[in-house]
């Protein structure tokens, strides 16, 4: 099975030389690539579920990691990826059962001025989340900010509720801070 796509700046410019590795359940890399100079990358791995997929080039110097989860490939698959200097770590997607017509979905936010700053809570001060699902944006109904114990230390990640059911393919999270720094996440329903 195929699976491939392009490798993009927040500026949708082509990332040649970033590192696409495909990870198990216990973070350990089992296939990785390479983009070329028009950021196009490229697996031929067997057909199955993939936990984990990162990219990233020149990690905690550059940029920090985009993150994608629970890769289905029954099927030849496209998976651009975009990243930047923020990253989205920890995502989780789940429904409230009773609890109406919505999911709620967590993350932590991590900044690389902030990890570089030596910061204890590396989460941007302040960002704009934009959630797609199956490539719709959806609305935000709800976001809270969550006091997570990482470690040592306390950081800040969100809890936020958008409008969509448990049917659900794939759903997509984008982050801006004040700065205009950017990072981006996927996660596929590991139900489907």
């Amino acid at each position: 099975m195929l699976l491939d796509g392009y490798v993009k700046s927040k500026n949708n410019t082509p990332i040649a030389g970033a590192k696409i590795e495909i990870k198990n359940n216990s973070f350990a890399t089992i296939y990785c690539a390479e983009s070329n100079e028009d950021g196009y990358y490229q697996f031929d791995i067997p057909e199955g579920k993939y936990p984990f997929l990162t990219a990233v080039k020149g990690y905690a110097v550059n940029y920090l990691e985009y993150w994608c989860q629970n890769i289905p490939l029954s099927e030849n698959t496209s998976l651009d990826i975009s990243f930047d200097t923020l990253e989205i770590y920890g995502l989780h997607v789940f429904s409230v059962k009773g609890a109406g017509n919505g999911l709620m979905i967590y993350f932590r936010p991590m900044s690389l001025v902030k990890f570089q700053q030596g910061n204890e809570n590396i989460a941007p001060d302040d960002i704009s989340i934009h959630v797609k699902v199956d490539g719709e944006e959806t609305a935000i109904i709800a976001k809270n900010t969550v006091a997570e114990l990482a470690a040592d230390r306390e950081m800040t990640a969100y809890l936020i509720q958008v409008e969509g059911t448990d049917a659900w393919n794939k759903i997509e999270i984008q982050i801006v801070d004040t700065d205009s720094h950017y990072g981006a996440a996927a996660i596929f329903n590991p139900c489907m």
